[in-house]
């Protein structure tokens, strides 16, 4: 087993009481999955990630529980009755999830955990604790032991919850659309074209829907066909692979593209528009002018005909465009099938595509052909073969070195502010069953 934890170690008094508890849990493979996919990829990825919802409480657990029912998920389980403490969480666990879920040499989970299940495992383990400072005490001993955060342990730093790597992070928490307003201006000056993204929860991985797991991915060119076959009538109009992807992407189906705009007050209503129990983030996206493209482009043609291709097929695309021994006049032989889809769609296109361009992600500015893009003043960002995390977190605002995260506080207050600008539900969905809708809580709420 991959051992994430260090318990080993000569700790203070808290933190061996804190770890002769947790230790007992650790070995279940679950609760380590869980711990990974909350917080230790975040920081290893982003080098960020907020616990204050889990440190202060705010998670509720009729809310977990029914969302846990709805998806079927066996650790509904967990919130049934009453929370365990710290002396009874591992016979409690044994007596819920099985015996055998406690085998630390021969348990492998099963199948992957959802974010909800993660989130849901972590919050079980933190509500044995009695309060927040038991459990911000917790949080920082428990990132004392990760081994792969062992070389950063001088640079991470807490505030209000949040934990991050001070030398590359630089946190900033807005509560105002006035502040945010304020923010903003004072970079446009230096930052160039900005474009934003609004995250409801900060550990959201900046990541299109179809590489969120990868099931999704293995199955995007089966997604991509059926839909069209499917549903014929819904693309007549459509004349590109990124007008379909544009469609699919309007109806929640997932696929390589992820929506931002160039509004801050648009990304700003989406930070804020659920999950009141976390703080929401302002993503400050601020590419270089080569990474902007128009519909038209070559480059996003090519990029945007990826998913009629199988994932064997793109990652056999993915492997000559990354080997540095293929030359490009030999890549452009072996990825003829890619050339030809694309002459397809463009006849005049000149039969050749640039190693580089396949593994990287470009900004596409979105044709304003329905009302939802307008509104929303929509662009998208069009992901290549790369690693999907990795190549977004490049385009991220930086400021002498450090990213610049912008967390939103007092989300409540931040949507009543918003609707005084006009920017709500209805606004920004404009079709009858989303304005139909707003109505009816605004009305009755």
């Amino acid at each position: 087993m991959n051992h994430y934890f260090e318990t080993d170690m000569l700790l203070g008094v808290n933190a061996f009481f804190y770890f002769y508890f947790f230790d007992d849990l650790y070995y279940i493979e679950d609760i380590q999955q869980a711990f990974r996919n909350v917080c230790l990829d975040k920081m290893l990825s982003d080098g960020y990630f907020d616990m204050s919802a889990y440190i202060f409480g705010r998670l509720k657990k009729e809310d977990i529980y029914a969302r846990l029912v709805a998806s079927k998920s066996r650790y509904a389980v967990l919130y049934q009755g009453r929370f365990p403490n710290k002396n009874t969480a591992s016979s409690v666990w044994r007596q819920k999830m099985g015996e055998e879920s406690y085998n630390d040499d021969t348990n492998s989970s099963q199948c992957e955990l959802t974010y909800l299940e993660s989130s849901a495992i972590v919050n079980w383990v933190y509500k044995t604790l009695k309060n927040s400072e038991e459990r911000n005490t917790f949080t920082k001993d428990l990132l004392g032991q990760i081994k792969e955060l062992h070389g950063i342990q001088n640079d991470i730093r807490f505030s209000k919850g949040v934990v991050y790597n001070a030398e590359k992070v630089e946190i900033h928490f807005l509560s105002s659309v006035s502040s945010v307003n304020s923010y903003v201006s004072s970079l446009k000056k230096e930052a160039g074209t900005l474009f934003f993204r609004g995250h409801a929860d900060p550990n959201y991985i900046l990541r299109p829907s179809i590489m969120r797991t990868p099931r999704l991915l293995q199955n995007e060119s089966k997604i991509y066909h059926e839909l069209i076959i499917n549903c014929p009538d819904d693309f007549e109009k459509c004349h590109t692979h990124l007008e379909k992807l544009v469609k699919m992407q309007h109806y929640g189906l997932p696929t390589r593209l992820l929506d931002i705009t160039r509004n801050p007050l648009v990304a700003l209503y989406f930070a804020c528009e659920s999950n009141p129990e976390s703080y929401g983030e302002l993503v400050l996206i601020s590419p270089e002018n080569h990474e902007i493209k128009y519909p038209q482009s070559d480059t996003v043609s090519i990029l945007a005909s990826l998913p009629v291709f199988s994932y064997e097929k793109q990652q056999e695309f993915g492997r000559l465009a990354s080997d540095p021994t293929v030359s490009q006049h030999d890549f452009n032989k072996k990825v003829a099938r890619l050339l030809h889809e694309v002459r397809l769609e463009k006849p005049a296109f000149l039969s050749e595509i640039k190693k580089d361009d396949l593994v990287s992600s470009f900004i596409v500015y979105a044709l304003k052909n329905n009302d939802r893009i307008i509104k929303q003043d929509g662009a998208f960002i069009l992901c290549g073969l790369s690693d999907g995390n990795r190549s977004l977190e490049e385009f991220r605002y930086r400021e002498n070195g450090k990213k610049v995260v912008i967390l939103i506080d007092g989300k409540k207050k931040l949507l009543e502010q918003l609707e005084t600008f006009s920017i709500n539900r209805a606004a920004l969905f404009p079709e009858i069953e989303c304005v139909a809708e707003y109505l009816k809580n605004k009305y009755t709420s």
